[in-house]
């Protein structure tokens, strides 16, 4: 049973790349290799529960508190659309609240027991692996789209990934275009996702060959390598997105790491410089593209909130859909007005919310502001304190170090994903990446003084 559970969880991480492929559907959503293969974790979780009597051990900390008061709490903002919401309104609030213990429910496989540290190390190699192959059709794609190769765009079956719309044929890739550069995506929806994707794979090579001078990757020049494409990629998205999340896991190097770290953040930032200086002269000699310089013009944009915008730049639109839903977060402040309506609201501009904070402010209020960045605050807080409690532990085999050293970058940039780029609140890739995070302090319990809530159905 442990072998096979731990074998399903594995392939959630792997069938999330499936992502555009709906095999069915359940009314408008596409149901893919990834539902099902949750499904059946959530189903094997019941089931040893149930019939083996496998008990659910839960660390008491305030992570895990504050995760159950934020899955309380975000219902009871659905009073208002059951009181005087429209029917349209009482049935997206139903779909959203049902997604979002759906998808949240994945941090509960971790309380069973039968997720092992070599779990998550195998998911991680894997992941390091298929993030190559995805990188180099994506720096593929570059060209393919400039000269007419085969394989410039991917087209997706799951007409869900544009929610809310009503999609006749096929859906294809979102990418903008600069003269004869079209920014990387491989087989992702959008340029961000791919840079997203290359900062958790910088993560995973670089952070422990900084912390243990050994990388998940033991081959160090292999492992150099690899970092080279990796940089090259997350620069051929020209995405701010990865921007910003690489120099804040700088930062967080130059704060949680030693001061003998630093050489080897040195190297990497060396390697970087020269891999994104030589990767701007060969697109400006093959496209006459001057990546650089298309960079210098975002980051100024920036700091003239807008008012120096190119064509394709999301900056300003971003900014108004800010300002729109703190006026939506304005009409209900205390408990706000249910998930997964402030598209109905009409001082919105949009959809959704832009990010995920200000999504939740809008829809659960200030107290499930406050709860939500509470929970992860505290995971990223209490990841650091096991990372420096056992980071010259030896009593724990290195990979094992290497698992709890990396798990607050992960969650850091989580951070950063919630706070400035994206609303993941009810995506399974949120509650997946966090729960590493949740996984070593749950798993490390004793090591920090927890105590621990033991649910079982044995007599």
């Amino acid at each position: 049973m442990e072998k096979l559970y731990s074998f399903t969880f594995i392939l959630t991480f792997l069938t999330q790349f499936f992502f555009g492929y709906a095999l069915f559907y359940f009314s408008n959503y596409g149901i893919t290799a990834l539902d099902l293969n949750v499904l059946i974790c959530y189903f094997l979780l019941l089931f040893a529960f149930f019939v083996y009597k496998k008990p659910l051990e839960i660390s008491i900390n305030y992570s895990n508190i504050l995760l159950f008061v934020f899955i309380i709490w975000s219902a009871i903002p659905f009073i208002l659309p059951l009181i005087g919401g429209k029917h349209n309104e009482v049935v997206q609030g139903i779909k959203s609240l049902s997604h979002f213990y759906y998808v949240v429910f994945f941090i509960v496989l971790l309380y069973l027991g039968y997720i092992k540290p070599k779990t998550y190390i195998i998911i991680i190699k894997i992941l390091i692996w298929l993030l190559l192959i995805l990188n180099l059709y994506g720096i593929y794609q570059l060209f393919a789209r400039a000269f007419d190769l085969p394989l410039a765009w991917v087209s997706y079956t799951n007409r869900a990934l544009l929610s809310r719309y009503e999609v006749i044929g096929e859906v294809y890739q979102a990418a903008t275009s600069y003269g004869s550069f079209f920014r990387a995506t491989s087989i992702f929806t959008e340029p961000s996702a791919l840079a997203s994707w290359n900062i958790y794979l910088f993560l995973f090579l670089a952070i422990p060959w900084i912390q243990y001078r050994e990388g998940f990757i033991k081959n160090n020049k292999l492992l150099i390598f690899l970092v080279i494409i990796n940089l090259i990629t997350l620069f051929l998205t020209y995405s701010l997105t990865g921007l910003a999340g690489f120099l804040a896991m700088f930062c967080l190097v130059f704060v949680l790491e030693k001061y003998k770290s630093y050489k080897f953040l040195f190297s990497i930032g060396i390697i970087a410089i020269i891999c994104v200086l030589l990767t701007n002269f060969f697109l400006t000699e093959v496209l006459n593209i001057d990546l650089l310089k298309l960079f210098s013009y975002r980051v100024e944009n920036i700091f003239s909130l807008g008012q120096d915008e190119m064509g394709g730049e999301s900056f300003s639109g971003r900014l108004e859909n800010a300002i729109s839903t703190i006026k939506v977060w304005q009409t209900s402040p205390l408990i706000g007005i249910g998930l997964g309506l402030t598209g109905y609201q009409k001082e919105f501009v949009a959809l959704f919310s832009d990010t995920t904070i200000l999504s939740v402010l809008a829809d659960t209020g200030i107290i499930g502001f406050i709860v939500f960045n509470a929970l992860l605050y505290s995971l990223i807080f209490t990841s650091i304190k096991l990372y420096k409690k056992l980071r010259n532990n030896e009593s724990l085999p290195l990979e094992e170090r290497k698992l709890i050293g990396v798990a607050p970058y992960i969650t850091f940039f989580e951070i950063v994903r919630c706070t400035f780029t994206a609303n993941i609140l009810i995506y399974f890739i949120l509650w997946m990446n966090l729960s590493l995070a949740f996984f070593v302090i749950n798993y490390y319990r004793n090591y920090l003084g927890q105590h621990t809530l033991v649910i079982s159905l044995k007599k």
